[in-house]
């Protein structure tokens, strides 16, 4: 009885193993290392040109724009000096991110940034403004119509010509948050209310672009990455 068994499993074994390696396995996915990829920072200037990046004439009044020592350099505008981005691989995000552009003031008395980002909740783009309206006014336009100076975002900065400052914003389900630098300056919930851009031609910096208003800047970093589920 104990032979015949030997026997039987000396004949099953192999056959077994066979059609186990034969059976054709989905790769395995981990979740946990492809969220973490996708939570990578992306950084969208290359600091070698402007590719993937377009200026905006802005009927032959946008200020000119440069590359040195990879700085991208505003010149003052008459009034608006402007650029959106013009990468074909880029896609405007359709969930939670952030973003942090590190940016100056080199001359000037007005913003010396605007940020223009997508609001994949409204479908639409905001712009973060930072030293608008005679160079403090920080805030989000437009809010309910409202532009930065206007709604309940504005704050005061008074920021110094030839500081580099780091303009962070948070973009998630029902709010907008912004900071300079660890400064937290816009808080601000958008469930229930309008969420727009400023009429004008600040309207062409959509999906994402960067302004200054009668002022030269300096630019170094933009770096974007999506946020996890808060699901």
């Amino acid at each position: 009885m104990i032979a015949h068994l030997k026997l039987l499993q000396a004949i099953l074994f192999p056959l077994a193993f066979s059609f186990a390696c034969s059976v054709k396995r989905e790769p395995v996915v981990n979740k946990k290392n492809t969220a973490a990829h996708s939570q990578q920072w992306q950084e969208l200037f290359d600091e070698k040109s402007l590719e993937g990046w377009k200026r905006l004439e802005l009927d032959g009044q946008g200020g000119e724009i440069d590359l040195a020592d990879g700085v991208i350099r505003f010149a003052r505008g008459n009034p608006l000096t402007a650029m959106v981005i013009a990468d074909e691989n880029f896609t405007p995000p359709s969930s939670a991110y952030e973003m942090v552009l590190r940016a100056r003031k080199t001359d000037g008395r007005d913003f010396f940034c605007a940020l223009t980002f997508p609001v994949p909740e409204k479908e639409t783009c905001v712009t973060f403004v930072a030293g608008g309206w005679g160079g403090g006014v920080t805030g989000i336009s437009n809010i309910d119509n409202l532009d930065a100076n206007r709604n309940s975002t504005r704050s005061v900065i008074r920021y110094q010509t030839g500081k580099w400052y780091d303009l962070k914003v948070e973009v998630r389900r029902d709010t907008i948050r912004c900071w300079v630098d660890d400064r937290l300056v816009v808080n601000t919930i958008i469930s229930g209310k309008k969420i727009s851009m400023r009429p004008g031609k600040i309207e062409k910096c959509q999906p994402l672009g960067i302004a200054s208003f009668a002022t030269a800047s300096e630019f170094k970093s933009l770096r974007i990455r999506h946020l996890p589920s808060e699901n």
